[in-house]
């Protein structure tokens, strides 16, 4: 244990000091997420799935009101309400639950089926002009702005816009 810690240690100061060299115009910064929803191909992407999902899932709107209106009903009238009572609305509102989610469970997993289908559709593109971006710019690395542990970074190496832009030209 004693001979781990001064290795780590070391370790650790020869990637900080990397790091910084690099740091100066070698690394950037892009938010796919925000290429996502704000490129074209990602728009037009994520309008199928709302065309294709939408009508189906608002039946299910509904029934998730009448769920609601039903727990909201007993919360106000369980004061005046026997124990039985009380029980046999329980009963029935956690039935009505199990038949909704029965019923939207092969729905829900359409739809995840179908966004990461569309998902893989972007960030191939995505992927080849982010390269190419990284590749003008003389990036040696390029970071995901929301990976964990990342709690800081200058604006000026955020290529997210450029990514966007080339994105859209190349996929009209």
């Amino acid at each position: 244990m004693s001979r781990v810690f001064p290795s780590l240690a070391l370790t650790l100061v020869i990637l900080g000091c990397s790091i910084q060299v690099l740091a100066a115009d070698a690394i950037g910064i892009v938010d796919m997420q925000k290429v996502l929803e704000e490129s074209k191909l990602g728009q037009r992407l994520q309008k199928q799935l709302r065309d294709e999902f939408e009508p189906r899932t608002k039946d299910f709107a509904a029934e998730e009101r009448e769920i609601a209106q039903m727990q909201q009903a007993l919360n106000k009238d369980r004061p005046l309400m026997s124990k039985e009572q009380i029980a046999k609305r329980e009963q029935e509102i956690k039935d009505r639950i199990e038949a909704y989610q029965k019923k939207i469970m092969p729905i829900q997993q359409e739809l995840m089926k179908a966004q990461q289908e569309k998902g893989r559709e972007i960030l191939e593109p995505a992927r080849d002009v982010l390269k190419t971006v990284a590749k003008n710019k003389k990036l040696g690395m390029v970071l995901e702005r929301s990976t964990a542990g990342l709690l800081y970074v200058d604006d000026t190496v955020d290529i997210t816009a450029e990514v966007i832009k080339q994105l859209d030209a190349k996929t009209k």
